[in-house]
């Protein structure tokens, strides 16, 4: 990874500021801006105010890397749409503003899971039933929210809640991105966690495969990674359950019913465990569920309403440990090198809490 310091000198130039005014308003030596121009890496949130002052991008100092340094390789679409370029470009953008901190996080490698090249039922099942393994959910039990977001910990995969643009919202409770080497999933905070659980169970296949999308079939890599998660969050001893109790009944008012308490008893999404039996052809065909569903997702509050319930900013911090210890690991060991506003903007605060008193929290919980 080379940094162009060089252009350092270049903008100071054109923008008529001497490097020693440059270094006074950085709050930095001489010395250090001229380590820069020589090709040292700028900390943290110096690297971002050097671009505010020069009115650049970070991507600029890295001579053409950020393609290779960022990439958001797939989507699988609320409805399975295509992904549009806006989503994509918003996408892109929105990893993009943490490339710094992931330039300069340690390596992890993420734990090893079955690699399968052919992409067949029976490989999706080997693969669910590790992941599985690896989240240690009981085996006769669906996975619910904080069992994924608990999987992709283990998996040392980084889990990042923002507040999505409507380009994404719109189609994507969430999306994997590979920055910097590191394999991120973000998760949409006004998402119902009910509806969360599949997508990001699909997300984190996304990340484990970690496949080059100009090598592989598009649809069908998403249609596999769908299985994966759809196995993963319900194991067939669960299925299998389920389906004895709703078919003692005929009655579709009934199978709702019972469907519907089902899915309130394990947390998760009435949708969920709908198409799971109409994918193994147990369920009847007058069975529709659309209202039930919708009307069982609203009795459940939504991710922001979970993280920032009370507006306290030490339950918010309890929860991104809870639900990202990675993520907040990562976090502790650079806001030193950022400013207020900066730290904010990565912990997804948009000004629902102080982030002086979120980031106190962190300082005080490792001091």
């Amino acid at each position: 990874m080379n940094f162009n310091g060089s252009l350092i000198k270049t903008r100071s130039k054109e923008s008529g500021i001497t490097l020693q005014l440059l270094s006074s308003k950085l709050g930095v030596s001489r010395q250090t801006v001229n380590a820069w121009i020589s090709g040292t890496v700028p900390r943290g949130g110096h690297l971002v105010k050097l671009c505010t002052l020069l009115n650049l991008k970070p991507g600029d100092f890295f001579s053409g890397e950020t393609e290779s340094l960022l990439s958001v390789p797939l989507h699988r679409t609320i409805r399975k749409k295509p992904v549009s370029p806006e989503m994509l470009d918003a996408s892109q953008k929105l990893a993009s503003q943490y490339l710094n901190l992931f330039r300069q996080a340690p390596t992890v490698s993420v734990l090893p899971v079955v690699r399968v090249q052919k992409k067949s039922p029976e490989n999706a099942a080997i693969i669910a039933e590790k992941l599985r393994e690896i989240s240690c959910v009981d085996s006769g039990k669906p996975m619910d929210f904080q069992s994924a977001f608990s999987l992709l910990a283990r998996l040392q995969i980084y889990t990042i809640f923002r507040s999505f643009p409507v380009e994404i919202k719109k189609s994507s409770y969430a999306f994997y991105s590979r920055i910097a080497g590191h394999r991120v999933v973000f998760v949409n905070i006004d998402t119902s966690p009910l509806d969360l659980i599949y997508y990001l169970l699909h997300e984190t296949v996304h990340a484990i495969r970690d496949e080059d999308p100009k090598q592989i079939k598009v649809e069908e890599e998403e249609n596999f990674c769908d299985l994966v998660a759809e196995l993963t969050q319900f194991p067939d001893y669960y299925v299998k359950n389920v389906s004895k109790y709703i078919t003692e009944s005929d009655d579709p008012g009934t199978i709702i019913k019972r469907m519907k308490e089902i899915s309130i008893e394990n947390g998760h999404s009435l949708f969920g465990i709908y198409y799971r039996l109409k994918h193994k052809g147990i369920m009847p065909e007058d069975v529709k569920i659309g209202g039930a569903a919708t009307n069982l997702k609203h009795t459940v509050p939504t991710l922001r309403k979970i993280l920032f319930a009370n507006d306290d900013p030490r339950h918010y911090v309890d929860m991104l440990y809870n639900f990202s210890p990675n993520f907040m690991s990562l976090i502790e060991k650079q806001i030193p090198e950022y400013s207020i506003r900066k730290s904010g903007e990565l912990l997804g605060l948009d000004n629902t809490i102080d982030a002086k008193a979120v980031i106190s929290e962190i300082v005080r919980r490792n001091s």
